[in-house]
């Protein structure tokens, strides 16, 4: 128990160390000292009995959410992003994918997929750079 970073997984193992000492008589009075529900208490006892320490101590991970925009879909867009010309403006990152691969997505959630997932920006030439290079990017 001492030699366990986690704290999650501490609080554990001091239920199993509070029932096999007899500090706690009951799995009750184990979860409070432990400072968690009876039926937590009650589930890590059973996953600790089916499978032992390494049950226990073992963190079920939620997969999460599918994203919108996947396989093939994803890809190409990568690709189109990766361009020099890319796309003008997220709106037109969002009627692309809707010619193309019949996805209606909402403007946030494309913004946060391109943006952070993919970690790309739709490229749009700026006033400055026309003025410092004199090249004017067309939109087609």
């Amino acid at each position: 128990m001492k030699n366990e970073k986690r704290g999650r997984f501490r609080d554990r193992l001091r239920l199993l160390w509070l029932l096999k000492s007899g500090e706690a008589e009951t799995m009750t009075r184990a979860a409070e000292l432990c400072g968690v529900s009876r039926l937590t208490a009650v589930e890590w006892f059973r996953r600790y009995e089916a499978g032992g320490i390494g049950e226990l101590l073992l963190l079920k991970t939620v997969p999460g959410r599918k994203r919108r925009i996947s396989g093939e879909a994803e890809e190409a867009l990568r690709k189109r992003l990766a361009e020099p010309e890319g796309f003008g403006s997220y709106d037109e990152i969002r009627i692309w994918l809707k010619e193309n691969y019949h996805l209606d997505i909402p403007y946030k959630t494309l913004h946060k997929t391109v943006r952070y997932y993919l970690g790309a920006k739709p490229k749009i030439s700026r006033s400055s750079e026309i003025k410092k290079t004199g090249i004017r990017k067309v939109k087609k």
